[in-house]
């Protein structure tokens, strides 16, 4: 273990968060010193630390004199050694995925749990004394550590990741998501990336191909569920002219059509066992042969692929082959459930219904505070996808600007409860009849209810009374009595 000196060098003009940390950080025997600009923490990175320290710089997005993603690319282009954990309130899957791309340590959202980060500046240090370690092997072995091949702390994963259809959230797991995208999205490896249906698979491929050295090339993405599987291959590989019958004129798979750019294999797990035998090649190879030709061709493609199985299970049950189980299992990015994502369902309702709004020119609307606490109470089992749609349909067919639970039109048959519904039939009527000085209003809205209710279940059992009183939990002859009083 290294013998330097620990430091941190906070650079943040907020002196509150200072003062916290800095009490907090105390008990790590640290040397602890705070900037309020851009300008005074680049300058005493260069005169007031010493080069023989282990330093962890804690960042600020926002300084008044500076963007803290420039800082970030100034301290890692003076001070490469330097880990530096991005500390912000204006936290967005963009500057996420950025500030990791640049090499942050970390990328921490406020407000941070103190402990959390008195964890991360310790494994930040502990990185740093690998480093130590593994330049010393390096010296010793004539300029490479035994064992070591060349890999750095960083590829090891040491460290700590624009437009209408980006992603969004601000909690914990969805910012881990983020941090991820930007840790492998510059490394032309193959990624898998798994999560419920409606969780936004396809979008977090669209993220790390779009921060890629790839981004310049073309993103195809291809659902293996969709498509026949006698027909999967010749639309990943493409064939020549006369290789069966039909094929008229030789046709590029999707592999060609991704030529320099991103290939998303979307739901993998529904491959066919035998072309995942063709996949597993391709993949090691980076060479196909289409339908019909005896010459295989190249690829420079970047390969993801996408879940909603767990694979190893799937892999136990000889569902899918083990050694591509293994073969894309090394990196893999997991999107938690909507139900898991502390807070991001208001945000992500606000964000569908404004772009519904604009899409569909409807004037303004708003969810009511019980839709608010209804859509936080709900399990969402559709995801993402399901919030999407739900919202999109209430902007649309709600007959007034205040969205109800009632326009949610959702997935699960129960949406709300008797209670809501009443309130929200029942309200506007009733302010109208306590008006009154007399009234029976008391029997006026149980007689009508009552009445409602058991026209409805006559129907629904096609008129048959004694299905009908079951189903109400009444005996047959109260229910003929209450017809006959209701004249149904």
């Amino acid at each position: 273990m290294s013998d330097r000196v620990k430091e941190i060098l906070m650079i943040d003009d907020d002196e509150g968060v200072v003062w916290v940390v800095q009490k907090a950080v105390a008990s790590l025997g640290c040397t602890f010193v705070s900037c309020g600009d851009a300008a005074s923490g680049l300058k005493a990175l260069g005169e007031t630390i010493s080069p023989a320290s282990m330093q962890v710089v804690l960042l600020d997005l926002v300084l008044p004199d500076a963007s803290g993603l420039d800082v970030l690319g100034e301290i890692k282009t003076r001070h490469p050694d330097r880990a530096v954990i991005v500390i912000t309130a204006h936290g967005r899957m963009e500057s996420a995925v950025e500030a990791m791309k640049l090499g942050a340590f970390d990328y921490l959202g406020k407000p941070f749990d103190v402990e959390e980060l008195k964890i991360v500046i310790q494994r930040a240090w502990s990185d740093m004394a690998v480093r130590d370690e593994l330049g010393r092997l390096r010296a010793i072995h004539g300029g490479s550590a035994p064992g070591v091949g060349g890999v750095s702390a960083a590829d090891a994963g040491a460290g700590g990741p624009g437009d209408a259809t980006r992603m969004m959230g601000k909690s914990r797991k969805m910012l881990k998501v983020f941090k991820d995208i930007g840790r492998v999205a510059a490394k032309d490896v193959s990624v898998l990336i798994s999560g419920e249906s409606g969780t936004g698979k396809e979008l977090v491929a669209g993220e790390i191909h779009s921060n890629s050295v790839r981004k310049s090339g073309p993103f195809v993405a291809i659902n293996v569920a969709s498509i026949p599987r006698e027909l999967l291959e010749s639309e990943l590989f493409g064939w020549k002219k006369g290789a069966f019958s039909g094929a008229v004129e030789s046709r590029a798979g999707c592999i060609a059509s991704a030529q320099g750019g991103t290939l998303l294999l979307d739901e993998i797990s529904e491959m066919d066992l035998k072309l995942q035998a063709k996949i597993l090649r391709f993949l090691q190879e980076m060479e196909y042969t289409p339908l019909g030709s005896s010459e295989s061709v190249k690829a420079d493609v970047r390969i993801l692929c996408a879940t909603n199985r767990r694979l190893r299970e799937e892999t136990a049950k000889g569902n899918f082959r083990e050694d591509l189980f293994y073969r894309l299992n090394v990196i893999e990015i997991k999107l938690p459930p909507l139900r898991e994502r502390e807070g991001d369902v208001l945000e992500l309702a606000a964000r569908f219904l404004q772009k519904a709004l604009i899409k569909y020119e409807i004037g303004h609307k708003e969810f009511s505070e019980k839709t608010r606490r209804f859509m936080l109470e709900y399990h969402w089992p559709g995801n993402v996808r399901e919030l999407q749609n739900a919202v999109k349909r209430a902007a649309i067919l709600s007959e007034t600007n205040v969205i109800e639970t009632k326009d949610l039109v959702l997935a699960e048959p129960v949406m709300y409860s008797i209670r809501d519904f009443l309130d929200e039939k029942l309200s506007r009527y009733i302010k109208e009849m306590t008006e009154l000085e007399e009234g029976n209003l008391y029997g006026s809205i149980i007689g009508e209810v009552e009445k409602a209710l058991i026209s409805i279940v006559m129907k629904e059992t096609g008129g048959n009374q004694l299905k009908a009183a079951k189903t109400l939990g009444i005996n047959r002859n109260t229910l003929r009595a209450r017809i006959k009083t209701y004249g149904l």
